[in-house]
């Protein structure tokens, strides 16, 4: 049986090129644009700033960089690994390959809007670097030499001047009497020919580690003996003021199983430490009010298998937390933790003992220095 062809009635009509006008192009104002752009995912952005000369512009400018970095604080989209963390922890992750970072001995001094700071350990120089886009900024000038350590540092965002700074503080590693002193603190800002020596960092000695940051400022995890007790503190570094404050940490005492660690959550101070009943976690709501400590996690030492083996030179760092699950970081291992159930989860992922985890947005921006 053949199809029967209907003739078209009076009021049907063949649509040609030239009656495009009946369905015109939708009309969609900049401004929405922009928002649907903001919520995509970096590699997505780079692939569609082909698509015409507007999104070219939005995408490639500075300025959908930075306001997408603001939107990532509300919305709930992970950068790949921790997607593969959080969702499928039974399956080996495949890590991402960063490029343009060179075969030099370096390491990670910290995470900031995106960028990761690090220490070239064979040329004595720091670099910011974009690994969304495989880009990194000019090298420092050089901050030590072989005989001279780098024992406390921190990387963060002037959010004033818009800046990005490294502080770190140098010491002489054989305490030479030869030199007129020993330990210098110095600063170093992305863009600038040279370090600056600024006022002397106020520990002594100075606290080891990394400065964590939080709303413009790098902070350091320390305690005073006070009354045969330690009373742990937060050590801060304002990054546009350039100068020092310290601040209380309440509830942590001397009963603590591991070292207490200082961590960042969702842009806020955070403090890890295991008692002898409970793993406990703080969070500073109110940067610097030291009233906004508040309890954020308490989990019985019973629920926690790994903590019957953990070592008192050890630290227990909360690294994320999404859906009432807690990524943390033990000694060298990554441990999903069910806040509720208290259930633990090992994701397969090689980790070594030098391994050290940063959080980081995805970003557009370029390092322009």
């Amino acid at each position: 049986m053949q199809p029967v062809l209907k003739p078209a009635a009076n009021n049907d009509r063949l649509l040609s090129p030239a009656d495009d006008n009946i369905f015109p192009t939708p009309f969609l104002p900049t401004e929405l644009i922009l928002d649907i752009l903001l919520r995509l995912p970096v590699k997505y952005l780079l692939q569609f700033r082909c698509v015409c000369k507007l999104w070219k512009t939005l995408i490639s400018e500075t300025l959908i960089a930075k306001k997408r970095l603001a939107f990532s604080d509300y919305e709930n989209s992970y950068s790949y690994p921790l997607k593969s963390i959080f969702e499928n922890p039974s399956s080996r992750i495949i890590p991402d390959i960063f490029c343009g970072l060179g075969i030099n001995y370096y390491y990670i001094l910290g995470s900031c809007n995106g960028f990761l700071c690090y220490y070239d350990m064979d040329q004595f120089n720091i670099v910011m670097y974009n690994p969304s886009i495989g880009l990194k900024s000019k090298c420092s000038p050089k901050i030590t030499s072989p005989n001279w350590s780098m024992p406390c540092n921190g990387f963060g965002y002037d959010q004033v001047n818009d800046k990005y700074k490294v502080l770190a503080v140098v010491e002489h590693e054989d305490g030479d009497s030869d030199h007129e002193d020993a330990s210098y603190t110095k600063i170093y800002t992305f863009g600038e020919d040279s370090w600056r020596t600024i006022q002397d960092f106020p520990i002594n000695p100075p606290t080891e580690g990394i400065g964590i940051y939080v709303s413009g400022t790098l902070n350091w995890f320390h305690y005073k003996w006070y009354k045969l007790h330690k009373q742990y503190m937060v050590h801060s570094f304002d990054l546009e003021k350039e100068t020092y404050r310290e601040f209380l940490v309440p509830f942590v005492g001397d009963d603590c199983m591991c070292r207490p660690s200082l961590c960042v959550l969702n842009d806020r101070l955070c403090v890890c430490f295991v008692n002898k009943t409970h793993l406990v976690a703080l969070l500073m709501k109110e940067y610097g009010v030291v009233e906004s400590w508040t309890n954020l996690m308490t989990i019985p030492r019973e629920k926690l298998i790994f903590l019957n083996s953990i070592e008192r030179s050890s630290t227990i760092n909360l690294l994320f937390i999404s859906n009432g699950v807690a990524l943390l970081m033990v000694s060298s291992q990554l441990i999903l933790c069910n806040l509720n159930s208290g259930e633990l989860d090992h994701p397969l992922i090689t980790i070594n003992d030098v391994f050290d985890p940063q959080i980081y947005r995805e970003n557009l921006i370029l390092p322009r220095w």
